[in-house]
């Protein structure tokens, strides 16, 4: 009889923990959600907020006499809580699969003004092939953005781009401007 009650205690009371700890895990992730869309709403109280995705107009520039160089292209940007940021390009200058997507930091530089760079890997060499491609070698890409918020859901961008081989070098350095819009609901 002792033995029984003993396991009938044992389970009542494992049973029990178990309860516990899976109301504590949802309290816990809970609060951490709580804290998150508190972070997010402080954020965006004082307007300009970067986290989100983007959809981005990039016109490539020469830096010397801010000509245009070639057409507009797309790209997508996503800035995460924490300072990091993810993006990808649409560049007609770069072979299919030529340019890996984009990973970096981004921070808040002032009133509505943000810095962001960014790298990605350039997967194989590709000969000049103008007046779009100027020939790329295998590497990466560098890309060093000062962003500047004109509503909430709006903002520009002054870049600048560097690219080096594969032993680091660099060989090579750009400029663009672009305009993008927050990807809503």
């Amino acid at each position: 009889m002792k033995s029984q009650v003993s396991k009938q205690i044992s389970t009542g009371t494992v049973a029990a923990v178990l309860v516990l700890a899976g109301v504590l895990a949802l309290m816990g992730q809970t609060a951490s959600a709580q804290a998150t869309v508190v972070s997010a709403a402080k954020q965006l109280a004082n307007g300009r907020n970067i986290v989100g995705t983007w959809q981005v107009r990039v016109q490539l520039y020469d830096c010397a006499t801010e000509a245009p160089i070639g057409p507009t292209f797309a790209s997508l940007l996503t800035f995460n809580e924490g300072g990091t940021m993810t993006g990808s390009t649409s560049n007609p200058g770069f072979a299919v699969g030529q340019r890996g997507p984009d990973a970096g930091v981004w921070e808040r530089n002032g009133r509505h003004t943000y810095n962001a760079k960014s790298i990605a890997l350039l997967n194989y060499t590709t000969p000049p092939n103008l007046p779009l491609n100027p020939g790329f070698l295998a590497g990466t890409q560098t890309l060093t953005q000062k962003i500047r918020f004109d509503n909430p859901d709006e903002f520009t961008s002054d870049a600048t781009t560097e690219f080096f081989d594969v032993d680091g070098n660099s060989y090579r350095k750009g400029c663009a401007s672009a305009v993008a819009q927050r990807l809503g609901d």
